[in-house]
């Protein structure tokens, strides 16, 4: 028996979310988020930016799910959370819809 397989493929839509911002934002460079989130190992990037003094911005997408799973600081640690714990710890972010699901 064979199954059908899915994916489902992400993409980042920049300018929906510069419009829906009103800023001018990108990508952080490798050598910035080094510089930004030092206590973590290279390459990884928290997913709330509070504690580290930036803003964070929610895709409005994510209020389709029931459980969030984040990346803890590495590239090994996983960090599981209920929607509504998650809805706590973002709850002075910024939301806008900003990725597309093919």
């Amino acid at each position: 028996m064979s199954w059908p397989y899915y994916r489902r493929r992400t993409t980042f839509a920049y300018g929906t979310l510069r419009t829906q911002l009103g800023l001018n934002v990108d990508l952080a460079t490798e050598h910035e988020i080094e510089e930004l989130f030092q206590d973590c190992t290279p390459g990884a990037v928290p997913p709330v930016g509070d504690c580290y003094g930036l803003d964070t911005v929610v895709d409005d997408c994510i209020e389709e799910q029931p459980e969030v799973y984040l990346e803890g600081g590495d590239h090994a640690t996983l960090v599981h959370m209920s929607h509504a714990q998650f809805a706590s710890l973002t709850a002075t972010a910024r939301h806008a819809c900003f990725s597309v699901h093919d």
